[in-house]
């Protein structure tokens, strides 16, 4: 069986101590390549670049996209100056993420968006975010969980008629939860496919594009232990593997 090329954003890590100070260094968190691989896929590390000509010819190699999570979304982006909550930006990373996105929807290729992925695609889609979790007057959940990566700690509540409730078989998920930031006005053509309790949007997705799932929690954390996150990662290689043979 063919194994589709799944790329995955990458990301600078810059070195703090010991011999190597400053040194920056291109990576992305295990659990993103490990997760496709063993879901049937090839991953593919998309080092960080400004030469997004260099991004945009390399999602033309590639089968499928995976936008990896990371630094806040600078909110210069949709219109906002920053507020007193926002965190760390890398608005280099921002152009790179957008220019990959577009190179994968022009190539009509499946797109999988994970926690700073769901951010960057409704920001880019015309939506905007909120900078911090405390301007949402209606957050009252721990959505940063500051625990054991991979524990499910809130519920999910998931659109029975969704590529996500039908990639795992049901409509409700105990997720984990590492983000301060989330989606508030929704990006022009993405639906609100799964929320959190207390309303958070932790899922979207668009339902004209062939397969596009977007996720604010970490499934890729939780795949070596739990079987919806494995089942999501099968439904994102399978997808890949299916744009092949067309």
């Amino acid at each position: 069986m063919t194994k589709p090329f799944i790329g995955v954003s990458g990301n600078i890590l810059r070195d703090t101590s010991g011999a190597y100070v400053d040194l920056l260094r291109s990576y992305v968190n295990q659990d993103y390549p490990r997760s496709i691989e063993e879901a049937g896929g090839i991953p593919v590390i998309i080092p960080f670049t400004k030469n997004l000509d260099v991004a945009r010819e390399t999602v033309s190699k590639l089968d499928a996209l995976l936008l990896s999570g990371g630094h806040d979304v600078s909110p210069l982006n949709y219109g906002e100056e920053p507020l007193q909550g926002l965190g760390d930006v890398f608005p280099e990373r921002d152009q790179f993420d957008f220019a990959l996105l577009k190179a994968a929807e022009e190539k009509q290729i499946p797109i999988f968006c994970i926690c700073r992925g769901i951010q960057i695609l409704n920001v880019y889609r015309g939506g905007s975010l909120y900078q911090d979790l405390k301007y949402d007057e209606n957050c009252t959940i721990k959505h940063s969980q500051n625990q054991t990566p991979s524990l499910g700690t809130h519920t999910v509540d998931i659109e029975f008629e969704s590529k996500l409730a039908s990639a795992i078989g049901r409509s409700t998920w105990i997720t984990n939860s590492h983000h301060h930031q989330t989606v508030k006005h929704v990006g022009k053509g993405l639906q609100v496919v799964a929320r959190a309790k207390d309303g958070t949007v932790e899922g979207l997705e668009d339902s004209s594009y062939p397969w596009l799932v977007a996720c604010q929690f970490h499934p890729e954390m939780m795949s070596e232990n739990d079987e919806n996150a494995k089942r999501l990662f099968a439904a994102f290689v399978t997808a890949a593997r299916e744009n092949i043979t067309k």
